[in-house]
């Protein structure tokens, strides 16, 4: 595919399936696609808007877009771009120079590479070389990088764990606390390692007392300090350096982030003692695009508009007012407010997630520090308006969830009521069984499409408490199963195929008035939910011929429905139950297929008096002739039943230029009725394209499904609701679901049912009443209860 081919596909809504598609998974992705940044600005493919208080974890310092950056950067590019340090160069001397002036007293050498990360690890393993002894000593909640030497100095486990046997000789001790320090130096010490104000470990600010005393016990006891400033570096605590705020004169100092104005450089300044150990001898360290003079270029520029214009001094202006605004604000999910300069934490009594969604929901990007802590780290450029904005938006955030009725269930009262509990308006403090427990905790996770597994990571540890046996699959799917007699293990299993992923838009949990509010409440975390209540009340049954799956698929909002396609070659089921809502006293038949159709075409500029159709045009009039071709499909074959009919939806349309070729691309959505052929769909459509001269790419395509009202499934619903003096309901869907993916394997034996109101399916007031949550659940207990005592011949269960 060429370049501008590249480029098109990944317009507005394509752009987070393309990337999701070839990205590595190692990165918990926000739902926003970031295009465009001015100063302390960003904006989405779609043209909104963001307040950043995020600056890239904190890179961004001199705000985006700089045009200083972008002219330095042209220059440099033009003259060289690469040259390294086995030679001297021009632009990295100066940089240096220019280093030399900016630090403390005795730091007057550097080792220049390329992140934060490098950085810790050259100091690591400078301190090692430069003393002969192999001990560094780190503290707890320290982060200073994801290497190998780095992440063995970095606290939180989860990051540790997987790598382990890590880098020996790093050993942590408690954070401002000079007697633990004091009983961890021995003789093999080589260095501490510290960061002054701990950002990704909950900004904690170190106490000038403790940093004053550790100075002076490095200095008797013979061992280096390495100061970790990759993130407090650049003017972000109020100062160029947050050491000068303790007059503390480190032997080795870590920079990165903001040095390079969004570029990527790290920093290693070496103090006396390193240098006249002798030790750093030509060959015992390098980096191949270190002090490389593009970068270098870029920094120099950086440090002069830090000067310029003042940033340390403006961060320390605006942090103090920050400070102040957010130490005044009266909500009891507040804990403590610290900070230093334009690095603030904001400690939460729960957590944050929830939070740091609905900031993003009203246009603020922010950070977690942890789990319970909020991490602001905006631009240092940032106007007090700007910052006023974004603390309007978290005080906002912060104080409606902190009302009567606006619950937030804590760690806490977790502890103190093992069935949980929540504040519900009107009615005060109401003890909740472990089914409305559980449905609150899986709304209280996100779980966006692609980032399902913390949810599934809980749900498989805390379903065994309810007799359920857990797995995760190879794709992160829950399979949670009722535990059977060997013999009843080997037929056909009942299937209850839900789905954890939500789409984007968080909705602060709440329950009030006997609703639960939340992201996922009905689609369809609800139906999930009395899917393993429901095969939990059958733990235990000795009656039960066959084994029960409930299955927490990934990706359904996704075009590719990843969880289910991993599934649909593995089961065999006896019948199958999809979790989607249908109401409780409604079952579901059928859902219409999909198609996703991406238009591009590509034109050589020409004037716009000129009498030749544009890109746009071109992309328009496709368009129309598509929407003509519905409505005349929807005359012969549709009737009067929104279920029969071809569907179109225009998604999005947008050209552009650069001078030489117009282009322009469109994205059009089809839900497709069951009497229409997709193939035959595909190939009328680019018999249109090649006449208009577009290119067409299609994806997310299902066929359309519908199940008989006749099968022994639907039976079970019929009897299970009338035996509970509940007239059943059929209905048929206009959109799709997993029903769509596993129907033309599984067979007829398929339905759709779970509780809730699909037209509150991702709006701002998306709920699901307790009630009918409940009734669903006894519902599914008597259609298991019927389904698994039946036996039959000559089946397949797990392939």
């Amino acid at each position: 595919m060429s370049t501008l081919s590249s480029e098109l596909a990944a317009s507005c809504e394509t752009l987070m399936d393309l990337e999701r598609l070839h990205t590595s998974g190692v990165y918990n992705k926000r739902p926003v696609e970031i295009v465009r940044g001015e100063g302390a600005l960003l904006w989405d493919a779609q043209g909104r808007c963001y307040l950043d208080c995020a600056a890239g974890h904190g890179v961004a310092n001199i705000g985006h877009g700089r045009a200083e950056i972008a002219a330095a950067l042209a220059a440099q590019a033009q003259r060289l771009i690469t040259c390294p340090e086995s030679v001297y160069n021009d632009v990295r001397a100066r940089l240096l120079e220019r280093l030399a002036q900016l630090m403390p007293s005795g730091l007057q050498r550097f080792f220049l590479c390329n992140s934060g990360a490098e950085a810790v690890e050259g100091a690591i393993k400078f301190a090692r070389l430069a003393t002969g002894r192999p001990g560094i000593i780190a503290t707890l909640r320290g982060f200073h990088g994801r290497t190998f030497g780095a992440l063995s100095a970095t606290w939180e486990r989860s990051y540790r764990e997987p790598f382990a046997p890590l880098v020996p000789g790093i050993t942590h001790v408690r954070y401002n606390d000079l007697a633990a320090l004091e009983r961890a130096i021995d003789d093999q010490t080589a260095a501490v390692l510290i960061e002054l104000v701990q950002g990704e470990g909950g900004v904690h600010v170190a106490d000038p007392a403790y940093v004053r005393e550790l100075a002076r016990l490095c200095q008797e006891r013979g061992i280096l300090l390495i100061v970790d400033e990759v993130q407090t570096g650049c003017g972000r605590t109020g100062r160029f350096l947050a050491c000068e705020h303790y007059e503390l004169e480190p032997d080795l100092l870590c920079l990165a982030k903001g040095i390079a104005g969004g570029l990527p450089m790290g920093v290693v300044a070496l103090g006396e003692r390193v240098i006249a150990s002798g030790r750093l001898t030509p060959g015992t360290h390098g980096s191949t695009f270190g002090g490389n003079p593009l970068v270098c270029a870029a920094a120099l520029e950086t440090l002069d508009i830090i000067e310029r214009e003042g940033l340390a001094e403006r961060a320390a202006h605006l942090g103090q007012h920050a400070l102040e605004r957010l130490r005044a604000l009266q909500s009891p999910l507040i804990r403590q407010v610290r900070g230093l300069g334009l690095l603030l934490g904001v400690e939460l009594r729960t957590r944050v997630q929830p939070y740091l969604e609905a900031l993003l929901e009203r246009g603020v990007l922010a950070l977690p520090a942890g789990p319970n802590v909020i991490r602001l780290l905006p631009p240092l450029v940032i106007s007090e308006e700007q910052l006023d904005q974004a603390l309007d938006c978290l005080a906002e955030v912060l104080l409606q969830a902190g009302q009567p009725g606006q619950s937030v269930v804590t760690e806490a009262t977790a502890e103190s009521h093992p069935a949980g509990s929540a504040a519900i308006s009107g009615g005060g403090s109401a003890e909740l069984g472990p089914e409305v427990e559980l449905l609150y905790r899986m709304v209280s996770i996100p779980s966006l499409s692609g980032q399902e597994r913390a949810l599934a990571t809980w749900l498989a540890e805390y379903l065994p408490r309810l007799g359920l046996q857990t797995t995760l699959d190879e794709v992160g799917n829950l399979i949670a199963t009722v535990p059977v007699a060997s013999e009843a293990a080997q037929r056909a299993p009942l299937v209850l195929l839900g789905h954890m992923d939500t789409v984007p838009g968080a909705i602060p949990v709440t329950l009030r008035e006997g609703r639960l509010y939340g992201r996922g409440a009905v689609d369809a975390k609800g139906p999930l939910a009395a899917f393993l209540a429901a095969a939990a009340r059958l733990v235990g049954s000795r009656h039960l011929q066959r084994p029960i799956v409930v299955i927490g698929a990934v990706e359904e909002e996704a075009a590719t429905s990843r969880g289910a396609r991993a599934v649909v070659e593995r089961y065999r089921p006896y019948a199958c139950i999809i979790g989607e809502p249908s109401s409780s006293r409604a079952v579901t038949l059928g859902y219409k297929g999909r198609l996703l159709v991406d238009g591009r075409v590509v034109r050589p500029c020409g004037h716009s008096a000129g009498p030749r159709q544009t890109a746009a045009e071109a992309a328009a009039a496709f368009w129309e002739r598509v929407r003509q071709h519905a409505e005349e499909w929807n005359r012969e074959h549709g009737g009067s039943s929104p279920f029969a009919s071809l569907q179109p939806v225009l998604r999005g349309i947008e050209s552009d230029q650069d001078g030489l070729h117009e282009w322009a691309t469109l994205r059009i959505g089809y839900r497709l009725p069951l009497a229409c052929s997709a193939q035959e769909l595909r190939e009328e459509l680019q018999h249109w394209a090649a006449e208009a001269e577009l290119e067409l790419d299609f994806s997310g395509e299902e066929a359309a499904f519908q199940a008989p009202r006749t099968t022994r499934l639907v039976r079970a619903f019929v009897q299970a609701m009338r035996a509970m003096e509940i007239q059943p309901a059929f209905k048929v869907k206009t959109g799709t679901s997993d029903m769509n993916v596993v129907g033309p394997v599984w067979g007829p034996e398929i339905v759709a049912y779970g509780p809730g109101d699909a037209r509150l399916d991702h709006t701002p007031e998306e709920h699901l009443a307790v009630e009918e949550y409940m009734e669903a659940i006894a519902i599914l207990e008597r259609v298991l209860t019927s389904l698994a005592q039946e036996v039959a011949g000559g089946e397949e269960g797990v392939q």
